[in-house]
């Protein structure tokens, strides 16, 4: 069983790795087709909409509701009712998704009119985006279900690959059809992409037996149960939800290339975020869901001990290797056509303030799931307001003093910095980091560790190296390459050294 868990682990943080990567290549894509001005803002704007969207729909609050009734009934031998639930679970969002996709068509325009800053062409343009990225939140928020059902069944591999397909098709279809099409090539290609996703997952599913149908007639045990759980962590995805889109209005006011900068920058510290927070989160939500069923706090608050130890040990040099090659690595990849050197250093700029944030944001994130775990939801979203309100107020003041585009990566990190503090209080009957001296040892270890890969980028920023400011080629990408897997070599090494117990399972693990 161990060796599956791992298996599979594996597979999915490859295919996580491998998303990420594409999602780069696909900001270089739309940045070297649109740039950084009033067309790019447009694009990166109204796509962020549905982008948002994900997290109530395609992700978060509702796979963390349905996937626990799906194995529930699985592992009682219950598939029809398992299949039950998936047809009741599709209709239901697709008969949503309707209604919102004929809400963007009549109302678009004023949606994007009230939340940005743009001229009357930019919202033109918006109002004709718009409709088909909301088809595409439909197709991968109704593919979501079929992923969790795949999960469940152990399919990793197609539940983690199919989002390769979407990015591989929007890559493909800006790159060939933007100069003919200009803005509109994305909104054909992400809608073409989202709905191969749908049926990519589909198709696994007919080989697993299942076949869908839509019904009508929302009944059962289960539907009612999984809604209701959806609900319970929907006000705090909506708040998240909220507070990314202020922070994007907020671009919007700001010198044009605001939004565009900000939105790239999401991209790269998201990407090793994204892949090591996903690893960490994936595997323990359950455990600790389980040890509390099991009333099993001891065991609980070991496992979230480890779980913030290993967050930290893959993040801390994560947010040193990315402050110190953002230059370098953003103008690599996007410096081209119509983006320019200019706006590769403001993207970079955003992306060193968000990376400082990056390992309060992981451990926050982790606690959150500790909340839901313990059955904490009231808890959990007086938190997102807490964090969500505090990310408004920060991000405030600080255009207000001059901080311009900077002002939205600090209000990130510093509210949830507050949030964390705040999240450890309130569980502390459970888990008390200041007693965990575990906890402590290991992060003095993991901090000594990283002293030499902060010597290494301290050596190479004195270095003034301006061989990134060509653009992108293929000579300076594989220069930010060589000099990022020095430092990565660096880590390991290190690692090794000071027997990391992160390292040293893995190690176990392969001997």
């Amino acid at each position: 069983m161990a060796a599956k868990t791992e298996k599979h682990s594996l597979v999915v943080m490859l295919c996580t790795m491998a998303s990420r990567l594409l999602g780069i290549v696909k900001a270089r894509v739309i940045a070297t087709a649109f740039g950084s001005g009033a067309v790019g803002d447009v694009v990166n704007f109204t796509y962020n909409i549905p982008n948002n969207f994900r997290k109530l729909f395609a992700e978060g609050a509702m796979s963390s509701s349905f996937i626990p009734e799906f194995s529930r009934e699985i592992g009682e031998g219950r598939k029809n009712d398992a299949s039950t639930l998936m047809d009741l679970l599709f209709t239901w969002q697709l008969v949503l998704f309707l209604i919102l996709d004929l809400l963007s068509i009549r109302f678009g325009g004023s949606l994007i009119w009230f939340f940005s800053d743009f001229s009357v062409e930019q919202v033109a343009l918006g109002a004709r985006l718009l409709p088909f990225f909301m088809v595409f939140l439909t197709a991968i928020s109704l593919g979501t279900i079929f992923s969790g059902m795949l999960q469940v069944h152990g399919q990793f591999f197609a539940s983690s690959f199919a989002p390769l397909v979407f990015s591989i098709t929007t890559i493909v279809g800006i790159s060939v059809f933007h100069e003919k099409l200009g803005p509109m090539s994305m909104a054909y290609s992400v809608t073409l992409g989202g709905i191969l996703q749908l049926g990519f997952w589909y198709v696994w599913l007919r080989r697993l037996g299942y076949r869908l149908r839509l019904r009508l007639r929302f009944h059962g045990d289960a539907f009612p149960t999984v809604i209701r759980h959806w609900l319970a962590v929907l006000c705090s995805s909506l708040l998240q939800v909220a507070g990314q889109q202020v922070s994007y209005s907020l671009a919007s006011q700001l010198e044009q290339g605001s939004v565009t900068a900000f939105s790239n920058a999401t991209i790269f510290w998201q990407t090793p975020y994204g892949i090591f927070f996903t690893a960490i989160s994936t595997v323990f939500f359950p455990l600790m869901s389980q040890s509390y069923a099991r009333h099993d706090q001891q065991l609980l608050a070991k496992q979230v001990g480890t779980g913030l130890e290993y967050l930290a040990t893959l993040l801390v040099p994560s947010t040193i290797l990315l402050y110190c090659f953002s230059d370098s690595a953003v103008s690599s990849v996007l410096q081209s056509g119509a983006f320019t050197l200019q706006a590769s250093m403001q993207t970079a700029l955003v992306v060193r303030v968000f990376s400082l944030g990056m390992v309060a944001v992981a451990w926050y994130g982790f606690l959150q799931r500790f909340c839901y775990s313990a059955g904490r939801y009231r808890a959990a979203l007086a938190l997102s307001v807490l964090q969500t309100a505090l990310d408004i107020a920060i991000s405030v003041c600080g255009i207000h003093f001059g901080l311009g585009i900077l002002s939205l990566p600090l209000a990130n990190g510093l509210s949830f910095l507050c949030a964390l503090a705040a999240v450890l209080w309130v569980m502390r009957d459970i888990y008390q980091i200041h007693h965990d001296l575990r906890l402590w040892k290991a992060l003095a270890k993991v901090v000594a560790a990283n002293i030499p890969v902060l010597l290494y980028c301290l050596f190479f920023w004195n270095l003034h190296l301006t061989y990134w400011q060509e653009g992108s080629s293929l000579k300076s990408f594989l220069a930010t390459c060589l000099y990022g897997l020095v430092g990565v070599a660096l880590v390991l090494a290190s690692y090794i050294l000071f027997r990391i117990p992160f390292m040293a399972r893995f190690r176990s693990k392969q001997s």
